[in-house]
């Protein structure tokens, strides 16, 4: 490594303030990004001047001249059409830098039951916690008790930039990362973008979904990771309100999507209206007026990817249906026994049966298993016979 690449802490001034910035952290937040990302073009790109690009990045960011360049929009089908807008490879790196910063400053203050893009609080982490919340309430399922479900409408295009920013900047006291946060906060990535799906790509979102049709003061891109670090400080006074007004004991958050247990239907009414002003009033978002649920536990309870029922878990049929549907479209097609496809296929069906396995999916899982049991070879003797030559005798 030159010496250039070697960690070291620089002080410099800013804006007539002394803060330290060291070159190890956009080294580190490199390595972040780069994390399951190596092998794609822009990283590629970006590594084969390493030196010299991370050398130019750092002395924009001590120096005050980071701009940040064209963002890279496309759609995506799955698991429903959306827009996403990700930064180059560059960005990226600044937005780790961010989020290496702001998140430990942050994360103490989150409640236990938000989950999502947080540390060891994924998918299982929160089906675990509320499956145990509902053996909780029930009483190990024997005393009858409901849930409410609700999701915020539109969430990541609604989100308002000046109450986001006055969320964190309490928080921010170095200048250098105030201005940072500032600029990515407030960039509109719709000026210069590079759009990498069709016209009739972009027409199939639905306009109320679409940061194309947002004002240019609210909405956050979906790809970015900032995006989804900010989202979490942007509900986080929902999650306060709820635990510390309201005084929920059962109460779960992923992204939008939350879920409150409790003994009485008028009670999670009541809450709910509190939960659609507070949210309204405070945050100038909405709750999906459609997708509000009151129903006993028993009925089951449709959350991160997975129905929670007494004594049991199962995964989405729509999921059960993709998987199924994988195993027949590789069969069905007539490159099927290729290295690519072959990895593909083992990838895809490693992360589902990764999903499955959580849940009472014994038989799907056989199912699958045995659709694919082609791709080994169980020789029988006489085949091993024809291919293992014979020892001559003496």
């Amino acid at each position: 490594m030159c010496p250039a690449m070697e960690p070291r802490k620089t002080r410099f001034i800013w804006q007539g303030c002394a803060v330290e910035l060291t070159f190890e952290e956009v080294v580190d937040a490199y390595f972040d990004c780069r994390k399951n990302k190596r092998n794609t073009i822009h990283a590629v790109a970006f590594e084969f001047e390493l030196e010299r690009n991370l050398v130019d990045l750092y002395q924009d960011l001590i120096g005050g001249h980071y701009n940040i360049g064209r963002s890279i929009a496309f759609v995506v089908e799955q698991p429903k059409v959306r827009e996403i807008w990700a930064g180059t490879f560059r960005d990226r790196i600044v937005h780790h830098i961010i989020y290496n910063r702001l998140a430990p400053r942050f994360y103490p203050r989150f409640i236990r039951n938000s989950f999502a893009c947080i540390p060891e609080r994924g998918a299982l982490d929160g089906s675990n916690r509320l499956w145990s919340g509902m053996r909780s309430i029930t009483r190990n399922w024997q005393s009858p008790s409901y849930y409410l479900q609700g999701d915020v409408r539109n969430f990541f295009v609604s989100i308002d930039k000046d109450i986001l920013f006055s969320q964190l900047e309490p928080r921010i006291v170095e200048p250098w990362l105030m201005d940072l946060t500032r600029q990515v906060v407030f960039h509109d990535p719709r000026e210069n973008c590079i759009m990498k799906s069709k016209p009739s790509a972009f027409a199939r979102v639905p306009r109320h979904k679409s940061l194309l049709n947002t004002d240019r003061n609210k909405g956050l891109p979906i790809g970015n990771l900032t995006s989804q670090f900010f989202a979490n400080v942007y509900l986080d006074a929902l999650d306060q309100f709820v635990k510390h007004t309201l005084r929920v004991k059962y109460y779960y958050r992923y992204v939008d999507d939350w879920v409150i247990l409790g003994e009485s239907p008028g009670e999670l009414n009541n809450q709910f209206d509190a939960i659609q002003e507070f949210l309204q009033s405070k945050l100038a978002l909405e709750l999906h007026p459609f997708k509000k649920q009151i129903a006993p536990i028993y009925q089951g309870i449709d959350f991160i990817g997975y129905i929670h029922k007494p004594y049991r878990r199962q995964i989405r049929t729509r999921t059960a249906g993709k998987m199924v549907s994988l195993v027949h479209q590789w069969k069905k097609s007539p490159y099927a026994l290729e290295d690519d496809a072959l990895i593909d296929l083992r990838n895809s069906l490693n992360s589902y049966f990764g999903i499955s396995r959580w849940g009472s999916t014994y038989r799907l899982r056989k199912h699958i298993g045995d659709g694919v049991s082609g791709l080994f070879i169980r020789p029988d003797e006489n085949y091993l016979k024809l291919i293992v030559p014979q020892s001559v005798p003496q």
